[in-house]
Protein backbone atom coordinates (compact mmCIF):
# COMPACT_ATOMS: atom_id res chain seq x y z
CA UNK A 1 0.00 0.00 0.00
CA UNK A 2 1.26 3.46 -0.86
CA UNK A 3 0.29 6.77 0.70
CA UNK A 4 0.48 10.08 -1.19
CA UNK A 5 0.59 13.65 0.11
CA UNK A 6 0.89 16.93 -1.80
CA UNK A 7 2.74 19.89 -0.31
CA UNK A 8 3.44 23.40 -1.58
CA UNK A 9 6.74 25.10 -0.84
CA UNK A 10 7.21 28.74 -1.86
CA UNK A 11 10.16 31.08 -1.83
CA UNK A 12 13.73 31.28 -3.09
CA UNK A 13 14.71 28.04 -1.36
CA UNK A 14 11.76 26.02 -2.69
CA UNK A 15 13.68 23.93 -5.21
CA UNK A 16 16.65 23.16 -2.91
CA UNK A 17 14.16 22.20 -0.17
CA UNK A 18 12.38 19.75 -2.47
CA UNK A 19 15.73 18.36 -3.64
CA UNK A 20 16.61 17.60 -0.03
CA UNK A 21 13.16 16.08 0.53
CA UNK A 22 13.78 13.81 -2.47
CA UNK A 23 16.80 12.35 -0.68
CA UNK A 24 14.75 10.80 2.14
CA UNK A 25 14.88 7.00 1.88
CA UNK A 26 11.51 5.31 1.40
CA UNK A 27 9.90 8.32 -0.28
CA UNK A 28 9.20 8.88 -3.95
CA UNK A 29 8.91 12.60 -4.68
CA UNK A 30 7.85 14.29 -7.91
CA UNK A 31 7.35 18.01 -8.26
CA UNK A 32 6.32 20.85 -10.54
CA UNK A 33 7.79 24.35 -10.20
CA UNK A 34 5.55 27.32 -10.91
CA UNK A 35 6.22 31.06 -10.87
CA UNK A 36 3.52 32.93 -8.99
CA UNK A 37 2.17 36.39 -9.86
CA UNK A 38 4.60 38.10 -7.48
CA UNK A 39 7.53 36.38 -9.20
CA UNK A 40 7.96 33.98 -6.28
CA UNK A 41 8.76 30.38 -7.09
CA UNK A 42 6.32 27.79 -5.77
CA UNK A 43 6.94 24.07 -5.89
CA UNK A 44 4.08 21.60 -5.66
CA UNK A 45 5.49 18.25 -4.57
CA UNK A 46 3.71 14.91 -4.54
CA UNK A 47 5.24 12.63 -1.94
CA UNK A 48 4.53 8.91 -1.98
CA UNK A 49 5.51 6.77 0.98
CA UNK A 50 6.57 3.38 -0.33
CA UNK A 51 6.61 1.64 3.05
CA UNK A 52 4.72 2.29 6.26
CA UNK A 53 1.59 4.39 6.04
CA UNK A 54 0.28 7.89 6.54
CA UNK A 55 1.70 8.21 10.06
CA UNK A 56 5.17 7.12 8.97
CA UNK A 57 5.04 9.46 5.97
CA UNK A 58 3.91 12.39 8.10
CA UNK A 59 6.71 11.73 10.61
CA UNK A 60 9.34 11.68 7.86
CA UNK A 61 8.04 14.96 6.42
CA UNK A 62 7.89 16.57 9.89
CA UNK A 63 11.46 15.52 10.67
CA UNK A 64 12.68 16.83 7.31
CA UNK A 65 10.88 20.15 7.83
CA UNK A 66 12.36 20.66 11.30
CA UNK A 67 15.88 19.94 10.05
CA UNK A 68 15.41 22.16 6.99
CA UNK A 69 14.02 25.04 9.06
CA UNK A 70 16.94 24.85 11.52
CA UNK A 71 19.47 24.95 8.67
CA UNK A 72 17.99 28.15 7.20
Amino acid sequence: MTTAVQVAIAGEAAEPAVSELMGIPGLSVSYEAQTQKEGTLAVIATIVGIAGGMVALAEQIRKWYQEWKQSQ
